[in-house]
């Protein structure tokens, strides 16, 4: 009897032994699956729309996202190409883990007008946001592009389904419109934007009329050139066109830099990587 008694003592205690054992693994399993539930989303980064200009291509922003990515500031992520019937073509995806992704996006039709620009880029910019989970974005634009990023702006004041601009970069973009006399040197300057490009155009008027939809979140820098002369700005732009933002954008979200010398032309300006670091430093805040 004794050893039948100390054999049944054993066995409850193997019995307990693995119940205990058993709960364990079960409280650990229903604590990992609750912390998994209870886990935010990752945060996806926000990324960097570039809008090239008046004629402009590939090569527009090519050099600068290309330094930029070399240095290991930014990634380019996505490259954008708007058909002339205005299909949108996505290449490459935004990875969760990217630092400050880059989006390229290219115009086959580089002479359109500025509603129809600011057209497609509503349509690229809605697509990001429903299909690739683009909730927040900053906007880069040359010359005419930051004009084309503007009207984008006014035009989806208040609209939903498109991601929320943080930031707005203009490099050497006309708000007043270009130097008449130089752009009309060029007969190779023909198109619907050539037309918008002139001083006084319906397209600008309609600019400026339209101020009140630029949203009052959005922290904008404008960077003009200066080769010689403040008139003659960049050679194309004078330094007041390519300041002229600030007659639309509310004081209090606008800053500008100014860059000289030879390097400050107009074709130049996103080659210039003075030009990249003030990029840098507007957008992803390079110098903490």
């Amino acid at each position: 009897m004794p050893y039948i008694q100390h054999r049944n003592a054993i066995l409850a205690m193997i019995c307990l032994f693995l119940m205990l054992s058993l709960s364990t693994v079960w409280f650990s399993h229903r604590t990992d699956k609750s912390n998994a539930a209870a886990a935010p989303p990752a945060q996806k980064p926000v990324p960097t729309v570039f809008v090239h200009g008046y004629k402009g291509t590939a090569r527009s922003f090519n050099g600068m996202l290309g330094r930029l990515e070399k240095s290991g500031v930014a990634e380019k992520a996505m490259v954008i190409r708007v058909t002339k019937d205005g299909m949108i073509v996505v290449n490459g995806e935004i990875s969760n883990r990217a630092r400050h992704p880059m989006i390229q996006v290219i115009f086959s039709d580089n002479r359109a007008s500025f509603r129809q620009t600011a057209g497609w880029l509503e349509k690229t910019m809605h697509i990001l946001y429903t299909k690739y989970n683009v909730k927040e974005a900053n906007l880069v634009g040359h010359s005419m592009g930051g004009l084309i990023c503007t009207k984008y702006i006014e035009d989806t004041s208040g609209r939903r389904q498109y991601p929320v601009i943080q930031k707005l970069v203009t490099i050497g973009s006309p708000y007043e419109g270009v130097l008449i006399r130089v752009f009309k040197q060029n007969p190779n300057n023909t198109g619907d934007a050539a037309r918008d490009l002139l001083p006084g155009s319906v397209a600008f008027k309609a600019l400026y009329a339209n101020k009140n939809r630029f949203s009052p979140h959005i922290q904008v820098l404008a960077i003009a050139g200066v080769v010689e002369k403040p008139a003659l700005g960049d050679s194309l732009v004078s330094l007041d066109s390519a300041l002229g933002g600030r007659f639309i954008v509310p004081k209090k979200q606008y800053t500008s830099k100014i860059v000289y010398g030879k390097n400050a032309q107009h074709s130049s300006l996103h080659e210039n990587k003075r030009v990249d670091r003030i990029v840098t430093d507007f957008l992803w805040d390079a110098k903490k």
